[in-house]
C-alpha cells in the first residue's frame, strides 16, 4: 500500500516474462501503468518512494535480479543505485533499504546498504525490516533457487537466529504490528 493506505501498488509479470509496476486507487476504475518496462516492485517507503529493479530478469519462481533504483512513486524516472540485488525494503523511516545483493555467487544481507549483516552461500528471499527497525527478517535456503529452508532473523548488529527450518517451500515473510 502506499502511505495514504488506500492506492495499491503491485508488479506483475506478463508472458514474456517482463515486470511492470501498476497502482490501482479506490477512486480509478483501471490500475495505471507507471510506464517503464521491465520494472519490478520490491517495496514501497512510508515517504511514497519505490524501491523497483530495473532490467529485471527473471531468475525462477518469483525471483528477479537486476539493478535496484529509487523512484517516487508519483512518477519520473527511476535513478538506479546498486547492481545485482534481488531484493529490498524500506526501513520505517523510510530513509534507508535492507537489501539481498549478490556479491560473486553468495548472497548478502546488507543494511543499511553496504553494510553486510550476514552472507549465504544459498540464497536469501524475502526479507522484511521489523517494525521498529532493529531486525530483519528473511528466508535463507540453502540451495541456490530451490525454495526449501528457513525464517531467520538478524539484529543490526549482526547476530543471527533461526527461527524455524525444514520447510518445503517458503513464499512471502511480514512481521505484525507488534
Amino acid at each position: 500500500f502506499a502511505p495514504d493506505g488506500k492506492t495499491v501498488v503491485y508488479s506483475t509479470v506478463f508472458d514474456n516474462n517482463r515486470a511492470e509496476v501498476f497502482t490501482l486507487a479506490p477512486d480509478v476504475a483501471e490500475p495505471r501503468s507507471l510506464g517503464v518496462k521491465d520494472l519490478q516492485l520490491l517495496s514501497v517507503s512510508s515517504k511514497g518512494e519505490l524501491a523497483v529493479l530495473t532490467h529485471a530478469k527473471y531468475i525462477g519462481h518469483r525471483l528477479f535480479d537486476g539493478t535496484l533504483a529509487r523512484m517516487p512513486l508519483g512518477g519520473s524516472a527511476p535513478r538506479e543505485i546498486a547492481e545485482g540485488v534481488r531484493e529490498a525494503d524500506w526501513s520505517p523511516d523510510g530513509e534507508q533499504l535492507a537489501i539481498i545483493h549478490d556479491v560473486n555467487g553468495r548472497d548478502r544481507l546488507e543494511f543499511p546498504m553496504g553494510t553486510v549483516l550476514y552472507e549465504s552461500g544459498g540464497y536469501l528471499s524475502d526479507l522484511r525490516v521489523s517494525p521498529d527497525g532493529t531486525r530483519i527478517a528473511f528466508f535463507e535456503h540453502p540451495v541456490k533457487y530451490d525454495d526449501r529452508g528457513g525464517v531467520a532473523v538478524v539484529e543490526i548488529a549482526g547476530k543471527k537466529k533461526t527461527l524455524a527450518d525444514g520447510y518445503w517451500g517458503l513464499e512471502g515473510l511480514a512481521w505484525s504490528r507488534d
